[in-house]
């Protein structure tokens, strides 16, 4: 199996061990006038045969993915630089501020950013470029690379 059908079967298994989890823990408790929907004990069982199951799924895409770690986690980091980037304030010039509720005057508030919003935009650009290259990357060895399972 490659790579990527290996990640699409994690993701399945993944979905279905957090509907049985959900499924447990709605099922467990009920008034002993309702009857219950499903057997917990039977529910219990797939959980575990189905948390087995994405263990060794998961076991197997992380040997395959060994030697292309650096680029997994180069490429988390990126992202989470990118959310950064996009998030910070870039305020810079003169504003015109309210005060607290409308109780006080509105006053001009002149702020200085040390990155400017042309900066951040460039550089944003700049990462998402690498970031496409490492994903692009990745793509292809999802899509080449055998996993055991």
């Amino acid at each position: 199996m490659k790579l990527a059908k290996a990640l699409k079967v994690k993701n399945k298994l993944a979905g279905e061990v957090a509907q049985l989890r959900d499924l447990l823990s709605k099922q467990n408790v009920r008034s002993t006038k309702q009857k219950f929907d499903y057997d917990n004990s039977q529910v219990l069982a797939d959980l575990r045969s189905k948390m087995d199951e994405l263990v060794k799924v998961k076991t197997a895409i992380g040997a395959a993915n060994a030697e292309i770690y650096e680029k997994i986690f180069r490429l988390a980091e990126l992202k989470g630089l990118v959310k950064t980037l996009t998030d910070l304030d870039t305020k810079h010039g003169v504003f015109v501020e309210r005060g607290d509720y409308g109780s006080s005057p509105a006053v001009e508030v002149e702020y200085a950013a040390q990155l400017k919003k042309v900066d951040v935009d460039k550089l944003v650009a700049e990462i998402q470029n690498e970031i496409q290259s490492l994903q692009d990357a990745l793509d292809e060895f999802n899509f080449s690379r055998a996993v055991n399972l």
